[in-house]
């Protein structure tokens, strides 16, 4: 549950939101993360509804598999392995822009800085599975501070609170210097970064495979998912633009946390002590989302190894089931890719993994969506009720729909951005720096589906044999509940730990 939390809270929250408010504008970016937020939770919903049913080894590998075809499950499990190794790199990359906050952190060589974050995000993935989630569920805690002490901080700044704003900003920069900025371009980039913000929601599916409780953990994980956008997306980009202006010398011209507008919120409000406290919980964030992308990778390499899908070596486990080939081949690759920081700018590496990124969260998007139609279809060509399941997706499937015309509408944004690039011409570098991993999703479907010979799943033939397994086990433990005398009567007098379920699960 801590762990899907935090997972989406890091880089791209912190510092991309700059990039993305420097481009667009306040209006420009309140318009992309509420449309990305609505997408966000389309899936979140669409991935619940299947887990839930059916929490196995393999997640949404599996499903797209057993559901819609092979063919794809293969595709898309390349596409997320990609996408979280490429993540590795961007938090690192991140990570030492962070410190540049400090002018005295330029003493350590880059290449010595890179070399102990890659060791630091490979530590806690050594031990057992329980030690690492101890690990996440800690820093996790960390992130829910301190973004709670800049939603604070920022709603008491636009209210006029702090002094230094001479009385209430609300809507201010709306007006001046204005609340669009760069037209349509800028508003492309604000998609793309809020893609990179959000991240996905696919590892919802891989954490169930190794829950102990996993229809009990998902669906507590999924349940407060709209609050948990609210606040910590929307609201606080909404904030983000009452009380920085997109022209702030700092947003404009300042790299790693010192373009960070919720950095430079305190700095305009004169809590200099507060912005270095807030640039160390940045920090801190950024690492522990670097550790959440190797596990991740890690275990999408495997899970296609386990599948069959790619070579059964990478599935090679030790005693305690740690997939420690898939380990050391995701930290290898992904922490190389960190060193080509020594030859240019932070800045623009993650831009490119940011980029990169982006485009095949996509693509797994619309995998996924495509998945849940599929399996909607499954339940009825073999007469089950979405009623009956242990947890229904809202609006389902009309939301996944409207949602996949939303993702494509942002896909095309970013085609846009990768033909018309900012700030220098059109050319091939630059196209495929943003747009590489489209061509090659449709490259590894087609491989596949033509050196395997994979057919689309007839709705007849999904096997739900492994969901009834669940379905009697909750009804043995809640006929065991109800003989013991133990279930448990719903609380309505407890406003804490109402609030408590609503924003954590």
């Amino acid at each position: 549950m801590m762990m899907t939390f935090g997972a989406g809270i890091g880089t791209g929250l912190w510092v991309g939101t700059g990039q993305a408010l420097k481009a667009a504008g306040p209006g420009g970016i309140a318009l992309a993360y509420t449309c990305q937020s609505f997408i966000v939770w389309a899936l979140y919903m669409a991935i619940g509804e299947m887990t839930t049913y059916r929490p196995v080894h393999g997640g949404f590998i599996r499903q797209a598999a057993e559901y819609v075809d092979p063919a794809l499950a293969f595709a898309e499990g390349i596409n997320f392995w990609f996408l979280w190794v490429m993540v590795i790199p961007a938090e690192i990359t991140a990570a030492v822009s962070v410190l540049q906050f400090w002018p005295e952190s330029n003493k350590v060589p880059l290449a010595a800085y890179i070399t102990i974050f890659l060791v630091i995000t490979a530590i806690p993935n050594i031990f057992p599975v329980k030690w690492y989630g101890h690990v996440e569920y800690g820093m996790s805690w960390v992130k829910i501070l301190a973004i709670f002490i800049v939603i604070f901080y920022m709603f008491i700044m636009a209210s006029g609170g702090v002094p230094a704003t001479n009385g209430p900003l609300v809507f201010t920069y709306w007006k001046n210097p204005g609340a669009f900025h760069n037209g349509m371009k800028g508003l492309a980039q604000a998609f793309v970064q809020a893609a990179f913000s959000f991240g996905s929601a696919q590892h919802i599916a891989v954490i169930a495979g190794e829950a102990i409780h996993p229809r009990k953990t998902i669906k507590s994980v999924v349940m407060p998912i709209f609050w948990r956008i609210f606040l910590f997306f929307i609201l606080n980009i909404w904030l983000v633009g009452m009380v920085v202006p997109y022209d702030d010398n700092d947003l404009v011209n300042g790299k790693g946390t010192i373009g960070s507008p919720f950095v430079i919120a305190l700095k305009r409000g004169g809590q200099t002590g507060l912005a270095h406290a807030i640039n160390g919980f940045i920090f801190l964030t950024v690492v522990s989302c670097g550790v959440t992308s190797v596990y991740i990778a890690s275990r999408a390499l495997t899970a296609l190894s386990d599948m069959k899908l790619i070579h059964p070596v990478f599935g090679k486990k030790d005693s305690k089931g740690r997939p420690w080939l898939s380990l050391i081949v995701c930290t290898l690759l992904g922490g190389g890719l960190c060193y080509l920081n020594l030859n240019s700018t932070a800045v623009q590496v993650y831009n490119w993994f940011a980029s990169l990124v982006s485009i095949a969260t996509f693509m797994g998007w619309l995998t996924m969506f495509t998945t849940h139609i599929a399996f909607r279809r499954a339940l009825k060509a073999q007469g089950i009720d979405p009623k009956t399941l242990p947890f229904k997706a809202p609006f389902a499937p009309y939301c996944q729909y409207l949602a996949i015309l939303l993702t494509g509408f942002e896909m095309g944004c970013e085609f846009y951005l990768a033909l018309f690039p900012n700030n220098e011409p059109p050319s091939a570098k630059a196209f495929f720096s943003i747009y590489l991993a489209f061509p090659l999703f449709f490259f590894d479907c087609f491989i596949y589906k033509w050196w395997c010979k994979t057919k689309i799943v007839n709705p007849k033939d999904v096997d739900f044999s492994e969901a009834r397994i669940f379905d009697e086990e909750d009804r043995i433990a809640h006929e065991a509940e109800s003989q013991s005398g133990t279930v448990k009567m719903a609380r309505y007098c407890d406003p804490i730990r109402t609030m408590k379920n609503v924003v954590l699960g």
